[in-house]
């Protein structure tokens, strides 16, 4: 959720749960570590779960081949319809917008891209900005239902359809699709990166996680994280520093800085998105802090890079490309009065063993299958 879920992936409200069993610790939502009063599990539980998180992990680590969507639609979508794109201007919402736009163009139609930013009140603007456009349908990432929700119901007034790639908040009105990078989706990455981390560390980590309170669907991935943490390990501690949009690559790098500074003992640090985490490298360097892992939810292009540099250790996979289609397929669904698809996205955990294997599109941005743009022309009777 690049990301943008990027951007088309989302992100929500600070979320504090207990980061391990036993003597483990979990943020109080303000950044503060609190400790669990119970001891710490034996070694035999610990290496257990260590096992049951290797076994996890295991099955993430490979290259994925199919978009996971097999229906058909009814015929080839019918010409000259016009999709809006909003756009957050992230980094990882840049480049959903770019395969918004192919997508779009592939079905035999015309985008329009529009900046939605991520305060409210720029996302109703754009919101209302799009639907003046008249168009057949309207994509989005990570714009809670409730945001927009004035404009969602004119939208269904004008027979404008609106689907989401990223977000918490069930289909309702013009809203009629949310399920591509759902709960279900997010809660599956958090328990991916966990699982490494539980392995790489020996299940012994000590994790600052920064988070984006802005965009609700990451308030998933945080708790699966933090549960998954609990789960598999007994001497694992994880505290919680929300940031601001506004805080990616500027006062997030010295956040990170100082938490560590704080807690010179961390070896992890997380974020929730790629995005999130610009800066922070050459910050901790600066500062003469080294050896600290990283890693999080949805590789932007910097963090990919940063894998082959082997300063940074772990992201999710999170296929831009496929998320785009995935959109564009739903709307020529919905227009042909199809269900819409549910279906897992194809993913994998990127780390410096395969990263250099990994499919991507000429500027590294992750793909994950080499063939999806071909799977899904089969599907709309389109030939390549």
């Amino acid at each position: 959720m690049r990301k943008t879920l990027g951007v088309a992936i989302a992100v929500t409200s600070a979320l504090v749960i207990a980061g391990c069993s036993s003597s483990s610790s979990s943020t109080n939502g303000s950044g503060a570590s609190v400790s669990n009063s119970s001891a710490g599990g034996s070694a035999s539980s610990s290496s257990s779960g260590v096992a049951a998180a290797k076994a996890y992990e295991t099955q993430w680590l490979g290259t994925p081949t199919s978009i996971n969507v097999t229906t058909p639609l009814k015929s080839k979508p019918a010409a000259g319809k016009l999709l809006v794109g909003l756009d957050s201007g992230l980094g990882s919402a840049k480049v959903l917008a770019q395969y918004w736009a192919q997508a779009a163009k592939d079905a035999g139609w015309t985008y329009k891209d529009l900046i939605s930013g991520s305060t409210s009140s720029q996302q109703q603007s754009a919101m209302n900005s799009a639907i003046q456009l008249n168009p057949a349908g309207i994509l989005t990432s990570g714009i809670p239902n409730a945001t927009i929700q004035t404009q969602l119901t004119l939208a269904a007034s004008k027979g404008i359809w609106v689907n989401s790639s990223a977000t918490t908040s069930p289909p309702s009105g013009a809203m009629f699709d949310t399920s591509i990078a759902n709960p279900a989706q997010l809660d599956q990455w958090g328990k991916m990166v966990a699982a490494y981390v539980v392995v790489q560390s020996n299940g012994k980590a000590v994790i600052q996680d920064f988070s984006l309170p802005v965009f609700p669907i990451l308030y998933v991935f945080d708790k699966s994280f933090e549960a998954a943490i609990k789960q598999w390990c007994t001497a694992c501690t994880v505290t919680e520093h929300p940031q601001q949009g506004s805080d990616i690559g500027t006062a997030t790098p010295q956040a990170v800085v100082s938490s560590v500074t704080r807690a010179p003992n961390t070896t992890w640090l997380i974020f929730d998105l790629g995005d999130l985490a610009t800066g922070v490298n050459a910050a901790l360097s600066a500062a003469g802090l080294h050896g600290l892992h990283i890693g999080g939810l949805t590789a932007d292009t910097p963090n990919i890079t940063a894998l082959k540099d082997k300063t940074q250790d772990v992201w999710t996979g999170y296929s831009l490309p496929i998320v785009a289609y995935r959109q564009v397929d739903s709307m020529a669904r919905k227009f042909e009065g199809m269900q819409n698809v549910i279906a897992a996205l194809p993913t994998q955990l990127l780390t410096q063993d395969n990263v250099n294997s990994m499919v991507a599109d000429s500027a590294q941005n992750y793909v994950g299958v080499a063939n999806y743009r071909s799977q899904f022309l089969t599907l709309w009777h389109v030939s390549g």
